[in-house]
């Protein structure tokens, strides 16, 4: 029979992650948290242009359409043709339910930098 004393110790913490391996680690960390804060920070400043590139083109529209006299719905010939179509008028309750959108205040956006010119 044998007789021999098997003794088990763990690996202190050190050798495990050594300084430079704790070091690595947390450069990773810290690279990761800067890039995903720059993509962050780029998203956000990009949002105002967008915003801004945004009220521009709808202005730009608001204008072709009031040169053309197309300033109300009922003016337009494609929106009458489609009243016909379906056999009501502009005011209906059903063209009312069908077309009725949601007001949402959103002048604090980017409203101060956009030239409504």
């Amino acid at each position: 029979m044998l007789s021999e004393n098997y003794s088990y110790a763990e690996r202190p913490a050190a050798l495990i992650l050594g300084r430079r391996g704790f070091l690595k680690v947390c450069g990773l960390c810290v690279g990761a948290a800067v890039v995903c804060g720059w993509a962050i920070g780029d998203m956000i400043a990009r949002r105002g242009q967008i915003i801004l590139a945004r009220q521009a083109g709808l202005y730009q529209d608001d204008k072709l359409c009031q040169s053309k006299g197309l300033a109300c719905s009922h003016q337009n010939e494609v929106v009458m043709s489609v009243y016909k179509d379906m056999g009501t008028k502009p005011v209906d309750h059903t063209m009312h339910e069908l077309l009725h959108t949601h007001y949402y205040q959103r002048s604090t956006l980017a409203m101060t930098e956009a030239s409504h010119v």
